[in-house]
């Protein structure tokens, strides 16, 4: 399995939020982990983390 760094960063002014390695399957891909992560860190809903950040991978 390839690991990947995955960023979520903010729309506002594109810094890091959070940054993680994930271990990419067929079930579960980088999106729907990074909006998993920042949801429960900041105790918001995947709607309100979809307006304020993106997820993307790491070069």
């Amino acid at each position: 399995m390839e690991k990947k760094i995955v960023e979520v960063r903010s729309n506002t002014n594109d810094n890091v939020v959070i940054r993680f390695e994930h271990v990419e399957d067929s079930s579960i891909n980088i999106f729907t982990e990074g909006y998993k992560k920042i949801c429960n860190r900041l105790g918001i809903n995947r709607v309100q983390a979809e307006e304020r950040y993106y997820v993307t991978e790491s070069n």
